[in-house]
């Protein structure tokens, strides 16, 4: 796996290098943590409903911070192929598996840290308003854990797409019209997982089943196995 880290550093540092393509990305989450702010400034609310407006928004950015897997998992390996690149990442003196891994793990760190990062400058806001002190420790936390498991869907759902298409840009389109499904299933279903510790593992338990089966598919696709 020591390959595979390499070759996910060097993903990350192609990333990095690029702010024009990293920013516009982050600035949805970071706009709407704004937004929250700024409202909780303004409104006349007590801490009940200064904390109903936070956990709306917590949800959000679980998957605004997620979405960012689309464009990174889309040029993962339909990039490759747009660029002509594609035998040249099959030539590196590497297994297959770890070239899988390490385009896999090249895309996973950052919906992660954007999501988290807006969530917890979130949380702080919230606090200094008075309303997470109104909030059970499962009303907060649920999000947190939403974030990660959707980022892991995401990533392996477009890494998946990604290996079936031959552009990046049909890759991103394709991946992107799951998200008229999982917007507003979020929508629906937030108070109740936001609410119910039960419900919030059961939906953490299928992101992650989805997630597995859709890296299995797409090792296989690789030809990992």
């Amino acid at each position: 796996m020591k390959n595979a880290f390499r070759l996910a550093s060097h993903e990350w540092r192609m990333v990095l290098r690029d702010p024009r393509f990293l920013l516009p990305f982050a600035v949805v989450p970071f706009f709407l943590v704004t937004l929250h702010g700024v409202i909780l400034w303004l409104s006349p609310g007590d801490g009940p409903q200064h904390w109903m407006l936070t956990r709306s928004f917590l949800s959000m950015l679980s998957l605004m911070g997620a979405a960012m897997a689309i464009p990174l998992g889309a040029d993962a390996f339909a990039g490759e192929k747009e660029r002509q690149s594609w035998e040249t990442l099959l030539c590196l003196p590497m297994a297959r598996r770890e070239i899988f891994f390490g385009k896999v793990i090249g895309v996973f760190p950052f919906p992660l840290m954007v999501g988290w990062t807006a969530q917890i400058l979130t949380l702080i806001l919230s606090n200094t308003e008075g309303g997470l002190s109104f909030a059970a420790p499962a009303e907060w936390m649920s999000p947190l854990f939403l974030t990660p498991s959707l980022s892991l869907f995401l990533s392996a759902l477009t890494v998946l797409i990604s290996l079936r298409c031959d552009t990046v840009r049909s890759a991103a389109q394709i991946t992107g019209l799951f998200l008229l499904f999982l917007y507003p299933a979020l929508g629906v279903s937030a108070h109740f997982l936001l609410d119910s510790p039960g419900s919030a593992a059961q939906v953490f338990f299928a992101l992650t089943g989805g997630a597995a089966v859709c890296f299995f598919l797409a090792a296989r696709r690789f030809k990992v196995f």
